[in-house]
C-alpha cells in the first residue's frame, strides 16, 4: 500500500501572495484543513493548516473566525481594526516552510512513521518536480484503514 492509494487528490494550492483571508475562505468552502502554497513553477514551499491561523503573526486574523469572543476583551473600533488586517497578512507569513512531503510510491507506513515523528496531519504528494498531485492526511489514513477493516 503507497501513499497513492490513500490521498486525497488533487491537493488545493495557492499562490505565494494569497491573503489569509482568501486562504480562510477556500479552506471553508472546500471544508479542507491545510492549503499548500507554490511558487511560480507550481512547486510546494510551503503549508498553511488551521494551526497556522492562529500563529503570533496571524493572531490579527484569528478574530475573523472569533470576533465575539474577543471583543469581550477588545472594544468594538479594536475587533473592526484587527479583522482589517485580514487583508494584509499573506500565507507566507505564517506557512510552514520547508515541507515534509512524499511521492505517490511511498510506503504508507512510511508517510505514517513521517506524520507521527514531525507531529504533523497532512503531508503533500508530490512528483519529481515538486508539484502537487495530493495531500496524504491523517484522516485519510483512518478513512483507508476503515474501508479495509
Amino acid at each position: 500500500m503507497k501513499a497513492k492509494d490513500a490521498m486525497t487528490s488533487p491537493a488545493v494550492a495557492v499562490p505565494l501572495g494569497t491573503s489569509l483571508r482568501e486562504a480562510a475562505e477556500i479552506m471553508l468552502q472546500k471544508r479542507i484543513g491545510s492549503l499548500l502554497v507554490v511558487d511560480g513553477e507550481g512547486r510546494v514551499i510551503g503549508i498553511v493548516t488551521e494551526s497556522d491561523f492562529l500563529k503570533e503573526k496571524a493572531i490579527p486574523f484569528s478574530t475573523f473566525r472569533a470576533p465575539l469572543l474577543l471583543g469581550r476583551f477588545l472594544g468594538k473600533d479594536s475587533v473592526e481594526k484587527l479583522l482589517a488586517e485580514a487583508h494584509t497578512v499573506r500565507v507566507e507569513e505564517i506557512m510552514t516552510s520547508p515541507v515534509h512531503t512524499v511521492t505517490p510510491e511511498t510506503p504508507l507506513g512510511e508517510a505514517l512513521r513521517l506524520m507521527l515523528d514531525y507531529d504533523i496531519n497532512h503531508v503533500p504528494v508530490v512528483d519529481g518536480e515538486g508539484r502537487p498531485l495530493g495531500i496524504l492526511t491523517r484522516f485519510d489514513l483512518l478513512r483507508f484503514l476503515k474501508d479495509r477493516l
